[in-house]
């Protein structure tokens, strides 16, 4: 495995005079606050360089990474540090965290002098200050005096490779580049982002990717992939299409990857309990679900390609695994948007079990009081299947009718009561002279009929495989109010009525209420409103 080697800058925006290298035979402990000159200087990146080596367990990493981000003993206003690859590519930049992942090898300072360059072969050959001139637009007139980097190299606990700390350096690098790539390093996974429309695909997406992203930090190591890790945010690469990217994060929130967004990385979420619209806390509803073996989250986000949904956001589904890699527990996932305006719904209809072939099968809503419109139709095919594509200028999800005619317009045989949810496709089994049948594929919550209701209301939901189901109401707050289901369910088709009351038989005040159902392998929340 190649070795790992990383540079760790801090950014000092203060004046220095050129001095000669100096040794220090013990560390004394010099925050970023006490640097004053280029001897202070070398004191602290010495200092820094005894607490750094002091890691070696994995997990340390995540917090070590924030600490230095924030003000405190390894930031100071201008002062910073900044941690490098030994191809110039920024890993960790804790005063501009945009600069992440560009490549700064050539990056000259005012004079031509190969900054950045002369850093590392500083450190290479066993530490020693870089005199290198740089404008700082906060201090005047000072573009004809020399400002002084040192630089040290040391070994990490953790990854028991070559760590480059450099410390006096400033440069606006915003200007600079990303890292180039090579494709061929990492084999797409089998299912790409573009493949992704739906749970099944996006779970093999997940674990695809996942496993390529670990195989390849044990295959050609940390920073080879951290030089190549803008493959994985390539729109339209194999690992990100429009809003579908992966992503990597700790189990107490640390961002280290993001497939759409680098600046969140290398920093912890705002908030662990950071809600959507429905107050799902989406983020830890993923860790949880990571930890309990994997499973999927709906909840309302913004969509970068849908505007004026900043606010409220919209529906999507994430699945997320824990996976443990040197020591280390990491959430890995991925989600995609679901269009609410449309689904796809695939039809087999049967007679005695045989495939009834070119026949019409026709859909329509089911509204209290208004005759049925069967706007979508289609015709099976000689195994007695067709998909119609349902659409609608808002969300589609609800109960259907259906029917179906043969030839000559004769009607077959009618149903009602179908749940269909829209942004997912639908799997449906219509048996001549029986009750339509929903394939159970996916844990499914329906919405609530009617809505808004009083006194009660009747929720619909399906899970595909045994397991432990709870079924609770919540207010607005997040508040418990009423378990519904608290048992272990075999799989199939289940409906509860909530009659507006707590867990005390009390009536509810009117309003908009959460019904939350949690699976083995899937969290899924809606909202309801009770009007009185």
């Amino acid at each position: 495995m190649r070795r790992l080697t990383a540079v760790i800058l801090l950014g000092l925006a203060s004046l220095f005079t050129a001095v000669q290298p100096t040794i220090a035979q013990s560390p004394q402990k010099i925050t970023a606050s006490e640097v004053v000159d280029a001897e202070t200087l070398e004191a602290f990146v010495l200092y820094a360089k005894s607490h750094a080596e002091a890691f070696t367990d994995p997990n340390d990493l995540a917090p070590y990474l924030h600490s230095i981000s924030i003000e405190g003993d390894w930031k100071h206003g201008n002062t910073y540090l900044i941690i490098m690859l030994p191809d110039g590519t920024v890993f960790h930049h804790a005063g501009d965290i945009s600069v992440n992942g560009k490549h700064l090898y050539d990056i000259e300072d005012a004079r031509g002098n190969k900054i950045v360059q002369n850093l590392i072969a500083a450190a290479n050959m066993g530490g020693g200050h870089v005199e290198y001139y740089w404008d700082d637009p906060a201090v005047e007139g000072d573009e004809n005096t020399p400002k002084v980097a040192y630089a040290v190299n040391y070994t990490s606990g953790i990854a028991g490779t070559t760590v480059v700390l450099i410390g006096g350096y400033y440069q606006d690098v915003s200007h600079a580049g990303a890292t180039p790539f090579d494709p061929s390093l990492i084999p797409p996974p089998d299912v790409t982002a573009a493949d992704v429309v739906d749970r099944k695909t996006l779970k093999a997406f997940v674990q695809g990717t996942g496993n390529r992203y670990l195989k390849a930090i044990e295959q050609v190591g940390l920073d080879v992939l951290q030089q190549n890790q803008d493959l994985f945010r390539e729109e339209g690469g194999p690992y990100r299409q429009d809003s579908v990217y992966f992503f990597v994060f700790t189990t107490d929130g640390y961002v280290y990857f993001h497939g759409a967004d680098r600046s969140v990385e290398h920093r912890f979420v705002s908030s662990l309990d950071r809600v959507d619209i429905n107050g799902v806390k989406f983020i830890r509803e993923l860790i949880n679900v990571a930890k309990a073996g994997g499973g999927y989250v709906e909840y309302y986000f913004d969509d970068p390609a849908v505007e004026g949904d900043e606010d409220i956001g919209s529906p999507k589904v994430s699945y997320a695994e824990l996976v443990v890699f040197r020591g280390g527990e990491y959430i890995v996932g991925a989600g995609f948007y679901k269009d609410l305006k449309r689904v796809m719904v695939n039809i087999t209809l049967t007679q005695n079990d045989q495939p009834v072939a070119d026949a019409t099968a026709e859909f329509s809503r089911s509204i209290a009081g208004r005759a049925p419109e069967y706007q979508w139709q289609g015709t099976t095919d000689a195994e007695g299947r067709t998909t119609i594509e349902i659409q609608s200028d808002s969300d589609v999800s609800g109960y259907y009718l259906a029917r179906a005619k043969d030839a000559d317009g004769n009607t077959l045989a009618t149903w009602n009561s179908i749940p269909i949810n829209g942004g997912e496709p639908t799997t449906l089994s219509l048996p001549i002279g029986d009750r339509a049948q929903t394939a159970m594929q996916d844990l499914v919550l329906h919405p609530n009929v009617p809505n808004p209701f009083n006194p009660s209301t009747q929720i619909a939901y399906q899970i595909p495989e045994a397991g432990h189901v709870s079924l609770a109401i919540y207010n607005t707050l997040g508040q418990q109010v009423r378990v519904l289901v608290q048992d272990s369910q075999a799989p199939g088709h289940y409906r509860v009525r909530w009659d507006g009351k707590d867990e005390f038989g009390r009536e509810v005040s009117s309003g908009v209420y959460i019904y939350r159902l949690a699976h083995s392998s899937s969290v899924i929340i809606r909202r309801l409103l009770l009007v009185k």
